[in-house]
């Protein structure tokens, strides 16, 4: 069930039941290559959110389309907001939610550059509680996982892809738009040439992960970031697409139906 399209009452007979779990999905608006669709963290997100949702007999909150991805804005089509913004804005949806009812929130981010900003997020609401500013009137936990960390989906992937998956403009997340949006996916031959990373800063622990826009171009010339793109395939996208739902509905089920922790 999507939140957007439910009634109040239907939302009071949920909580009423002891349902108060929900999915909220966190996209970003930003290059993939040349053909990639801009909006593939965003389509991926909410495609994952909304269906575990279904399966888990949850409710899944509209994507939110727009991430922290500052690094891409070298490029046409990217639309970012700042850490801070998206931390505030995160933290404001999520109070909101608590204070509605919702004691289960589970962060579903489709974009690595909104990890942190939701961890930061995540730590504000949480210090408001402790601080006594904001007392929902129901316990709350909030989880953070992004859609291709489940076991099912990692093994395809690993499977499809192995050491050309890569971090950016991946094959597994393109298969997944050309799964949902067949109508525009582009053709294998449409994909740069794939090249190793021989160093890559932004996933090495010990590397310069902040790069501004112009040295994020410089360094990744074809938007990509050790990826092979032209490996996805629709039917990859349809597999990876199931197996990351029930990765996600499994993760969702069990949090939501998770005793509250006592307070001190």
């Amino acid at each position: 069930m999507r939140l957007a399209e439910m009634s109040l009452s239907a939302l009071e007979t949920r909580f009423a039941e002891g349902r108060r779990g929900i999915i909220l999905p966190l996209g970003s608006l930003e290059q993939h290559g040349a053909p990639g669709l801009v909006g593939t963290d965003t389509i991926c997100a909410e495609a994952v959110a909304d269906r575990a949702a279904d399966r888990a007999g949850g409710v899944s909150a509209p994507v939110l389309a727009y991430g922290q991805a500052q690094f891409h804005l070298g490029r046409p089509g990217a639309a970012s907001l700042r850490p801070s913004t998206l931390v505030a804005v995160l933290a404001d949806i999520v109070t909101s939610l608590a204070l509605g009812g919702f004691t289960r929130v589970l962060l579903l981010t489709g974009h690595g550059g909104n990890i942190a900003p939701a961890q930061a997020a995540m730590q504000e609401v949480m210090a408001e509680i402790s601080l006594g500013r904001l007392v929902p009137p129901h316990p709350l936990t909030i989880k953070l996982r992004a859609w291709w960390e489940g076991p099912r989906v990692g093994a395809l992937r690993r499977e499809f892809y192995g050491d050309r998956e890569g971090f950016h403009a991946t094959p597994s997340e393109v298969a997944l738009t050309m799964a949902l949006h067949p109508l525009l996916a582009a053709p294998p031959a449409a994909w740069p040439a794939w090249r190793p990373l021989a160093a890559d800063p932004l996933h090495d622990p010990g590397g310069d992960r902040h790069l501004d826009a112009a040295r994020h171009r410089a360094m990744f010339p074809d938007g990509l970031i050790g990826s092979d793109p032209s490996l996805a395939r629709p039917e990859h996208g349809d597999a990876l697409l199931e197996a990351a739902t029930a990765d996600v509905a499994e993760v969702f089920t069990a949090f939501e139906a998770a005793p509250d922790h006592p307070a001190r």
